[in-house]
Order: C-alpha cells, then sequence, then structure tokens
C-alpha cells in the first residue's frame, strides 16, 4: 500500500468514528437532561476546593423528612450570566433521592466530551481525506522525462 492509501484508510476510519460518536454523544446528553428533579432547599457542611470548582457535602431533607448528607461537585462557573456554584438548594431525582446535584440538569461532561471527540475525530477525517484524494490524484499525473 502506498501513502495515500494509508492515509485514505486512516481517514476512513476517522470519518467512521466520529459519524458513530456524534448521535452517541447526542443520547448521553438529552439523557441526562431528560431526568426530572426537584429543588430541595439544602446546607452546605464543609468545602474541598479543587481545580475546576468545589466538592460541597451537603444536607438536605429526604423523603421520609429525615436529613440526607451527601457529597456534590459544583463546577466553577464565570463569566456572563453563570450561575452561583451553590446558592442553598440541590436538585434531587425523586425516583433516586441520593442523585443529588447542585444544577437541575444532570451529568453533561460525559456527553460533551463524546460530542468533542466526535468533532474533532471528523474533522481530522474529512482533512486526511483531502490530503489522500490529492496524493492519489497526483500519483496518477504521469512522469515525463
Amino acid at each position: 500500500m502506498s501513502g495515500p492509501h494509508v492515509i485514505l484508510t486512516i481517514a476512513i476510519v476517522l470519518l467512521v468514528l466520529g459519524a458513530i460518536a456524534l448521535p452517541v454523544g447526542i443520547r448521553l446528553l438529552s439523557r441526562a437532561r431528560a431526568v426530572p428533579r426537584v429543588q430541595v432547599p439544602a446546607r452546605a457542611i464543609s468545602q474541598v476546593p479543587l481545580m475546576a470548582g468545589n466538592v460541597i457535602t451537603v444536607e438536605y431533607p429526604g423523603p421520609d423528612g429525615r436529613p440526607l448528607r451527601t457529597d456534590v461537585f459544583a463546577a466553577l462557573r464565570r463569566g456572563l450570566g453563570a450561575t452561583p456554584m451553590f446558592s442553598g438548594y440541590v436538585y434531587v431525582n425523586p425516583a433516586d433521592p441520593t442523585d443529588v446535584k447542585t444544577r437541575p440538569q444532570g451529568k453533561v461532561g460525559p456527553g460533551w466530551t463524546v460530542i468533542i471527540i466526535g468533532s474533532v475525530a471528523l474533522g481530522a477525517g474529512v482533512i486526511l481525506l483531502l490530503v489522500a484524494l490529492v496524493g492519489l490524484w497526483m500519483q496518477s499525473i504521469p512522469v515525463v522525462g
């Protein structure tokens, strides 16, 4: 196999991986956002700072009224329209009282990660496909002399 054929094979593999990763990432995002959550008052017990945010131990009322404690990660958000890391409320999945978040939506990080990886794979696949096609075209030009 010549150079353009190898690049063409890699391009096709990247295009297929990207085409598979994008719908998977979109499905992960829609599933995370589809979990119904109830806003419940909570109080912060302790806080451990990390690079990307804080791990906060919160206490909130359970379904039977007894206080429950759990650790939640609150991402550091800055900029115009950014919501606070913890505002005195947590969002609890009524079907699973241990599923607690500081925002109304679920874990969207894995979905976005898969979407970004799929997009990069598609972009690299398109670029490599163009390089391979130019290489194949240049090999078809007859050499004179």
